[in-house]
C-alpha cells in the first residue's frame, strides 16, 4: 500500500480509504447474496429426498409452490392452473430466458405435480426444475 508523506518532518501514513471501499463493496455483495439464499427457505414444505442433485436457479427464476393439499402459489401468490399458465406466459414474453423451480411437498400426488409441470410446458418455459433435498439434509 503506498505511503503518503505529508511533510518532511512527519512519519509516513498508510492510506486506508481504498481498503474501506473494498470492505464496503464486499459487505453490499454479501448482503445481496444472502437475500437470494433466504428465498429458497421461506416456504413450509417437506421436500422429497434424493441421493444426489444439482443446484439450479438464477436471477430470472420463478418459484412455483405446490402445497400438500394441491394448492399452487407463484412467487407467494395463490393461483389456479389457468392463472399459473397465463402468468407464466406473460413473464415469458417479458423475459424469454425465464426458468421455473417447482417446489412440491412430498405428500402431493404425482398427478398434481404433472399438471403443474404441464402448465409450465404449455407456457413454453424451457428451463423447469423440481426442488428436492439431497442426502440427509434436515428440514428447515
Amino acid at each position: 500500500m503506498p505511503r503518503v508523506r505529508l511533510s518532511e518532518d512527519e512519519d509516513p501514513v498508510i492510506n486506508l480509504a481504498p481498503m474501506i471501499d473494498v470492505i464496503l463493496v464486499l459487505t453490499i455483495f454479501f448482503m445481496c447474496a444472502t437475500k437470494f439464499s433466504g428465498d429458497e427457505h421461506k416456504f413450509d414444505l417437506d421436500l422429497p429426498q434424493v441421493s444426489s442433485g444439482q443446484v439450479v436457479g438464477g436471477s430470472g427464476s420463478q418459484i412455483v409452490e405446490v402445497n400438500p393439499s394441491g394448492g399452487i402459489k407463484l412467487d407467494g401468490e395463490e393461483v389456479d392452473l389457468d392463472g399459473l399458465l397465463s402468468r407464466l406466459k406473460e413473464q415469458k414474453k417479458q423475459s424469454p430466458n425465464i426458468s421455473v423451480l417447482i417446489r412440491g411437498d412430498k405428500a402431493v400426488a404425482h398427478g398434481r405435480m404433472a399438471e403443474v409441470y404441464e402448465a409450465c410446458r404449455q407456457s413454453q418455459v424451457i428451463h423447469v426444475a423440481i426442488s428436492v433435498q439431497t442426502g440427509g439434509a434436515a428440514r428447515r
